[in-house]
């Protein structure tokens, strides 16, 4: 069999859903089939291992993702959809000169047409065919809030670019004076999202609430919706380096409103003045790096809270040696962590607020814990209860985690569901 994969970004570009799709490619080369992958040419892609030299690459203009989120041009959220169908003409071509079986889009792409004898899979990865922002951050309701207001700007978009601050003012102003054009423009991609999606085949959707928002939202047919979960992340058992009498907590990813670094904060600096025995590692990077480090330095926090900046996968053992509880305190309804996989894959704990498909991935009390993360008095007493454990309880529990995370997401379980999909199609 072969595949064409088509991902507008894929690593070192992009971000989880990219690595996902990097992820899926070696799976199926490793399983035998013969891939050919279309991706854009604005950087060369370097990855040196010994199953990407047996996918046949692909690297064609692609305009439109200059105006990738989160792009800060005008309408650059909208624009994005609008000027992917130049370059179809480009993925049919190669298609029929590879003589693909099937074409897989892997993300964030609706340029396709359908054409004869030329199946098309997609996967959905995160809230892109609802929402122009991609999060569903709209107080935990399983629907776009672009559709609801004319004056005063999207309310997602509203929220966050106060909570920026000044940098974000002129976002803010945009947002608020054109916000009838927006609504006007949400509405118009939502209506050529639903068209094309005429076109698919199959869908894919990387956990059970996504399939269940996006059949509820798009009015899709669940049969033809598939869940396959994002493929493990190559990590071993990492063991705790020393035997240090703090508990240590990690934060890894975006600095950004809605991955709610806001709310950890303010509620690790609650836990720290009643157990001085915590420690906090924030690696990431994104919007709110400067809050951040003026509330660690006004909080006097810099003795507790240690702020990495974004670290390089390569060295993401060094920071699992040196922790004990993963948090993902996401305020948006996390489509499937990545972090969450990674931390479980390592045999860490994770506190997860249980929204979206963490609480899929997260069963309390048993691999890790959920806590209400909007609350911050409610999240500082999750960390103050997890900060009282026994080391061994936590150290225990992270096996557990880890055993279960393989047996749950099994690999191989995963390739063979996909290649009954393509099997189906074809």
């Amino acid at each position: 069999m072969k595949v064409l994969l088509l991902s507008p970004l894929f690593p070192p570009q992009g971000s989880g859903a990219e690595i996902s799709t990097m992820l899926e490619c070696k799976d199926l080369v490793e399983h035998g089939l013969h891939v050919v992958l279309i991706t854009n040419n604005r950087i060369r892609l370097s990855i040196d291992e010994e199953w990407f030299r047996k996918v046949k690459v692909y690297q064609i203009p692609m305009p439109f993702i200059s105006f990738s989120y989160p792009s800060s041009k005008p309408f650059g959220e909208f624009n994005y959809w609008f000027f992917q169908k130049s370059t179809w003409k480009y993925i049919h071509n190669i298609a029929i000169k590879e003589r693909v079986d099937l074409i897989h889009v892997q993300h964030a792409y609706i340029g396709f047409k359908r054409e004869k004898k030329l199946p098309i899979v997609l996967t959905i990865r995160d809230y892109w065919p609802l929402c122009p922002y991609r999060t569903l951050f709209n107080d935990n309701k399983e629907e776009c809030c672009a559709f609801r207001s004319f004056v005063m700007g999207f309310p997602c978009r509203r929220k966050a670019y106060l909570e920026y601050g000044l940098i974000k003012v002129p976002h803010l102003v945009y947002n608020m004076c054109f916000t009838p054009l927006l609504n006007l423009l949400s509405k118009r991609l939502h209506s050529v999202i639903c068209s094309t999606f005429q076109e698919v085949d199959r869908f894919i959707a990387i956990s059970r609430f996504v399939k269940d928002v996006i059949c509820k939202n798009l009015n899709i047919l669940s049969e033809k919706v598939d869940v396959i979960y994002p493929p493990l992340p190559n990590l071993p058992y990492i063991p705790r380096k020393d035997n240090s009498l703090k508990t240590t907590f990690a934060y890894i990813g975006g600095l950004e409103t809605h991955k709610g670094v806001k709310n950890l904060l303010k509620a690790f600096h609650i836990a720290v003045n009643r157990n001085k025995r915590v420690e906090l590692l924030l690696c990431g990077s994104g919007g709110m790096e400067k809050w951040i480090k003026n509330y660690i330095r006004s909080a006097n926090l810099d003795k507790y809270v240690k702020f990495t900046g974004k670290v390089d996968p390569k060295k993401f053992y060094d920071i699992y040696q040196r922790t004990d509880v993963v948090v993902v305190a996401s305020l948006w309804p996390e489509p499937f962590g990545r972090v969450a996989m990674e931390a479980l894959c390592a045999g860490r704990p994770v506190i997860a607020n249980p929204i979206g498909g963490l609480k899929e991935q997260v069963i309390d009390g048993f691999n890790g814990f959920y806590v209400n993360c909007y609350d911050v008095k409610e999240f500082a007493k999750g960390i103050l209860n997890v900060s009282e454990m026994p080391k061994q309880e936590l150290l225990q529990m992270g096996l557990k985690a880890r055993e279960d995370v393989l047996k749950r997401f099994c690999s191989k379980e995963r390739i063979h569901k996909l290649l009954k999909i393509y099997d189906s199609v074809i």
